[in-house]
């Protein structure tokens, strides 16, 4: 097979701006969720969010490394794993979690935390692990990244939209109940648009990326679920909390990782190519585990 990271990806070279501007709109969506309050109640009852994030951003992403290391040869790949575990969670974990009868509350918490969170962890997480293993960090090293360049990006995908999303619920609550689910609905859509042109262009290379990626991304995807319900289960969290912190841990902001992917790694398709296989996964078998959970009586 041709070498992966060879492999070519199309990229219009506006596709990354507007990518960059739609998940800046997907994240201020979310945002409008995000509330003062909120994080006082995360503060007041702490321990199932903490478990959680300790087991996102702490444990996850060493998985994710270990996972790049021993399970691919690529360097894409690795990388692509990389950045999916290290992006914040995304506003389908709250709606799944409600459909597999979890703790919703503490789903909102995790979310809202590791939003903030990622704006500092995200980047600071990516480049860590991403410096441990010798073939992915001799990859960044022949990869030129513009400090002013990452810091645009972060205003755009993150901290605009969170700020703004937060700002106008905080200003105009009522403006916000009558609005929020429209805005996530169309920008989830339009991205939804956007992500499907850019498969269809791609298609033939994404389907030559699969043939070595799709396992890892299963591996790790599978490993994310078991170390949320474990690390509950061990921490002594009601069934709820551990099935809320189960798909937390999973289900990552795959918008946010085609985005930066996109914006910064174009010629390294394999790294959009987890991104968009690592959606398909947590669509197909995360509403599969949903459901199976759905089913089953919490004691």
């Amino acid at each position: 097979m041709e070498d992966i990271n060879q492999i070519p990806f199309n990229f219009d070279p506006r596709i990354g701006l507007i990518v960059g501007i739609m998940v800046g709109f997907l994240v201020f969506a979310v945002s409008l969720d995000l509330t003062w309050e909120k994080l006082r109640r995360v503060l007041k009852k702490p321990k199932a969010p903490t478990i959680g994030l300790v087991a996102q951003f702490g444990i996850l992403p060493a998985i994710a490394f270990l996972t790049g290391l021993y399970l691919t040869d690529s360097p894409s790949i690795a990388l692509g794993l990389l950045l999916v575990t290290c992006c914040p969670a995304g506003a389908l974990s709250n709606y799944l979690t409600g459909v597999a009868k979890g703790d919703v509350a503490t789903s909102i918490s995790m979310t809202t935390i590791s939003t903030l969170f990622s704006i500092v962890l995200t980047p600071l997480l990516f480049g860590f692990w991403a410096s441990m293993n010798p073939s992915t960090q001799e990859v960044l090293q022949n990869i030129s990244m513009d400090p002013q360049r990452v810091i645009m990006t972060l205003q755009i995908m993150l901290i605009i939209p969170v700020t703004a999303g937060m700002l106008l619920r905080a200003k105009r609550p009522v403006i916000v109940d009558r609005i929020r689910r429209a805005v996530r609905l169309v920008a989830g859509i339009v991205f939804a648009v956007i992500v499907a042109m850019i498969i269809g262009s791609n298609f033939k290379s994404l389907a030559l990326l699969a043939q070595t990626a799709l396992f890892p991304v299963l591996f790790t995807f599978v490993v994310a679920v078991g170390l949320g319900w474990g690390i509950g289960w061990l921490a002594g969290l009601m069934a709820g909390e551990r099935r809320a912190v189960a798909i937390e841990v999973a289900f990552q902001n795959v918008a946010l990782a085609i985005g930066l992917g996109v914006t910064f790694f174009p010629t390294l398709g394999g790294i959009v190519a987890v991104s968009i296989l690592w959606g398909i996964v947590h669509l197909t078998l995360g509403f599969g585990l949903a459901i199976a959970w759905n089913h089953i009586k919490i004691e």
